[in-house]
């Protein structure tokens, strides 16, 4: 009896090894990242709808899953859902764009000129911390619940990440490469362009999906607590009428929108990020 189990034992070990290995490589590969990725959200959806089925969560405070689908999709139908979705997409890319123009070149100052970074850090250091939330009432003074509103909160709080990540890549440019550019007299906008810029663009891409997922929440946030038009102001609406299917359906297609947009960073690193060690990997 345990000579069997001795024998038989290290063949199952090496099956499970096998196996283990397999779905590892399949889940390294775009398709499979998106198929394991698929299969967790269902259980997510089954366990909820189960547990809603059974009675263990309180059906006043939260619907199943059926009802919660039921609602997204008839949200889809809705003028008024593509309406503040849109008002919510306009402001956050509009955000971004400005995040990108003012954090590129103030990266590249603060990464090259030393006096420019002791001189900034105090200002950058005591601005980060600052919750936009907290800046609503500012931005309610100066430009009402408006875009602009949202515009000015989303750059305070989503710029950081882009900045920080595009400091640090600027740093990366090494010290043979700097040499050499100084030897060959490449001069200040060869040097930059052919060297920095491409050093910091990984970076970059890293910085942008954080500061895209910080631009939506804030957006949101604010569109509730201010009153803006947009998913925010539409899941505030849904709340006070009692409609929690549609509340948590337009929580849903918040975080899809997120989703989305960290989808959109990703697939523009393929052409961008081609010739980075990471990609040329990630291919082969």
């Amino acid at each position: 009896m345990s000579a069997t189990i001795s024998r038989t034992t290290p063949t199952g070990r090496r099956a499970t090894d096998r196996l283990t290995r397999r779905i590892n490589l399949a889940a390294e590969t775009p398709a499979g990242r998106f198929l394991f990725g698929l299969g967790a959200v269902l259980a997510v959806f089954v366990v909820w709808q189960l547990l809603s089925v059974t009675g263990v969560l309180p059906a006043a405070s939260l619907p199943s899953a059926l009802e919660m689908l039921a609602a997204f999709f008839t949200l889809l139908g809705s003028a008024v859902f593509w309406s503040a979705l849109w008002s919510t997409i306009s402001v956050v890319l509009v955000g971004l764009v400005l995040i990108i123009v003012i954090a590129t070149p103030l990266a590249i100052l603060l990464g090259l000129v030393r006096f420019a970074e002791e001189s900034a850090w105090f200002v950058i250091e005591f601005l980060k911390p600052i919750p936009p939330v907290a800046l609503i009432p500012l931005g309610l003074l100066l430009w009402g619940p408006s875009p602009g509103m949202k515009l000015f909160l989303i750059i305070l709080g989503a710029i950081w990440p882009l900045l920080t990540q595009l400091v640090y890549g600027v740093r990366e440019v090494g010290g043979t490469s700097a040499d050499m550019a100084r030897s060959y007299r490449l001069g200040w906008w060869l040097t930059t362009s052919r060297l920095v810029v491409p050093s910091m663009l990984p970076f970059a891409m890293t910085g942008l999906r954080i500061s895209a997922a910080i631009a939506v929440i804030v957006a949101v946030v604010t569109e509730m607590i201010g009153g803006a038009a947009g998913l925010g102001q539409e899941i505030v609406v849904a709340q006070t009428a009692g409609a929690l299917p549609q509340m948590y359906a337009l929580i849903f297609a918040t975080g899809l929108l997120g989703l989305a947009i960290n989808g959109l960073f990703r697939i523009a690193e393929v052409p961008l990020l081609f010739w980075h060690p990471s990609h040329r990997e990630e291919a082969a």
